[in-house]
């Protein structure tokens, strides 16, 4: 069984490795403490403690398990008791995690509302809609509490719009309106609510202001925001978050530009970091401080590699950085997965088994993160982008495919590590051809909607979301954890409820046994564990006073009783509809 699998004799176990020093972070909303003592440094654990949740002693371990070629989707297995550490020193493969070094607060997990999503779902019976919705926003799914909606059309667009009808000259938007929101757009949004049973978390993002305010004068393409037209194009933002209010659809915060340097086929505008920043401190900031000071502004909305910079020339401008209360980033540039980006292969010797073996790099920017949370701790860091793109290649020949939902346990684990504190993916679902898309850039989500047969389509990556967005609540504080085995990727979580989430990635072709140390007040909770080949696990771990008695009478019984007993009710026991292979 999974809690009780054995390691293999004589392995070497790590020391946990000790709390790195980073700059002093502040939780949200707090004093620029980083510009007041730019010379600070401080354990992350030092300065969390007086905000830190209180963990409860770790007793017991209820582990949820998804698995490639399996059945096993979100499958909740039998816990497994905790008890002291065996494991005979510090480098025996474990995974260990200290409770009480806290970090920042949780945003949460979300998705887009893209019209190709709306659409898509529109097309679907009502029984299908509400399953798609049900399987995201309500508290038997994924839990998500985030949204991001765009400000007029984009590629995942039926065709280029704007928020009404707004001709060249119109200044004064007269002619502002979310007619077209209504249409499909606003319909998801408030049946995502319905299904949540309360409100979302919204940022919104333009892909292009209308054509005639900028220098080239279409929505695609290196056009710029022509600088006359800035007032107006502020003045934009804030009709739209009035009227999405008057809508019943309150927005959190909005990002200047989606991805400011791509001039792209579909619509685009072109930022310089210059730009951005004149915009933001002359205008948007002053506009939005003016109507809605609680609504936040997102700076970049662009990938990881150019994160860094972008931020370093906004957050130096004293009054653009009070304005800013964050970096809104994405995660394209990855070349083991996109044909675009630069690739190179990096060699390196296999001294084992002979040979070479190649590491592909690309423009990634994976470290960026880190960089960027230590260059202003006080400000905060979104993801707010990512797909898997299909390059031309037919929707069929991916779906399933387990690596495309590796991808996004990967990015969101080595992401949140660096100091990511909210996770919202791009199109929540899209029709079986990838779309619509009006230029053909047709990609893949984590729900794919067959209008034509009106079957909801679950992807790897849903399965793999799941795995952090069921279980890390909003308002949970990451903590530090370690593993001596590269093979095992992990991050971990302290809920609002003193429960400890723990995600476990292994994508490997190999299965690994390992040690969950914990540590707590003063001591070293521990258990064996295993990681089962191509698999993601989320481990909860609890103190068991709210264990009931049936799962107590089970943990006495022989480890492949318990095993067998968990198989056969997993056959017949009733299931989610996204726990459902096709």
């Amino acid at each position: 069984m999974l809690a009780l699998c054995r390691l293999p004799s004589g392995v070497e176990v790590p020391h946990p490795r000790p709390c790195r020093e980073k700059p002093l972070r502040a939780m949200l909303g707090c004093s620029l403490l980083a510009v007041a003592l730019p010379g600070v440094r401080q354990c992350r654990t030092a300065s969390r403690a007086s905000r830190a949740h209180a963990v409860q002693r770790p007793n017991l371990v209820t582990v949820i398990r998804s698995q490639a070629r399996t059945g096993d989707r979100l499958r909740v297995l039998p816990s497994a008791t905790m008890g002291a550490d065996h494991s005979g020193g510090a480098q025996a493969p474990c995974i260990f995690v200290h409770a009480g070094a806290q970090d920042r607060s949780w945003l949460g997990f979300g998705g887009s509302f893209s019209e190709a999503a709306a659409e898509t779902l529109k097309r679907l019976s009502r029984r299908s809609r509400d399953e798609v919705l049900s399987a995201y926003f309500h508290p038997s799914g994924l839990r998500y509490n985030l949204g991001r909606v765009p400000i007029g059309s984009c590629d995942f667009s039926l065709y280029n719009w704007t928020c009404g009808d707004l001709p060249e000259g119109d200044m004064d938007l007269k002619g502002f309106s979310l007619k077209r929101y209504e249409e499909a757009i606003l319909p998801m949004l408030r049946g995502a609510a319905r299904a949540r049973k309360a409100p979302l978390t919204l940022l919104a993002s333009p892909w292009s202001p209308p054509p005639w305010m900028k220098t080239r004068p279409t929505f695609n393409g290196e056009g710029h925001l022509r600088p006359e037209c800035r007032e107006a194009w502020a003045r934009h933002f804030v009709r739209f978050v009035e009227e999405m209010e008057k809508a019943g659809v309150p927005i959190w915060g909005v990002s200047v530009q989606n991805e400011p340097e791509a001039a792209q086929c579909w619509e685009s505008c072109i930022y310089s970091a210059e730009e951005e920043l004149i915009f933001v401190r002359d205008h948007l900031g002053p506009a939005l401080r003016r109507h809605h000071e609680d609504v936040k502004i997102l700076v970049w909305d662009h990938n990881r590699d150019g994160m860094l910079e972008r931020a370093s020339v906004i957050y130096d401008d004293s009054i653009a950085a009070d304005l800013v209360w964050g970096v809104a980033y994405h995660w394209y540039g990855d070349p083991r997965f996109e044909t675009w980006p630069p690739r190179t292969e990096v060699p390196f010797a296999d001294r084992q088994q002979g040979g070479t073996v190649p590491e592909l790099r690309g423009c990634a920017g994976f470290e960026n993160v880190r960089q960027l949370a230590d260059l202003r701790p006080d400000k905060h860091i979104l993801f707010t982008e990512g797909c898997q793109e299909l390059g031309g290649r037919p929707l069929s020949s991916v779906m399933g495919d387990w690596k495309l939902g590796e991808r996004y346990s990967m990015n969101i684990i080595a992401d949140v590590n660096a100091g990511c504190e909210g996770w919202i993916d791009w199109n929540l679902c899209l029709d079986e051809e990838g779309g619509p898309n009006h230029v053909g850039n047709t990609c893949v989500a984590p729900v794919i909607c067959d209008t034509r047969t009106d079957k909801v389509l679950y992807q790897p990556s849903f399965w793999h979301l799941g795995h952090f967005s069921r279980y890390i609540r909003p308002g949970a504080r990451r903590v530090l954890c370690s593993t001596t085995r590269d093979a095992l990727e992990v991050t971990a979580f302290a809920n609002p409820d003193g429960g400890l989430v723990v995600v476990v990635l292994n994508q490997s072709e190999e299965s690994i046994g390992f040690w969950l140390k914990v540590r707590h007040s003063g001591e070293t909770r521990a258990v064996v564990l295993e990681s089962p080949r191509r698999s993601i696990q989320t481990l909860l771990v609890e103190d068991g006073k709210k264990e009931g008695w049936f799962s107590k009478l089970a943990r006495t019984l022989p480890s492949t009783i318990q095993l067998g007993l968990s198989n056969a009710w997993y056959a017949v026991a009733p299931k989610q509809p996204y726990q459902r292979l096709p």
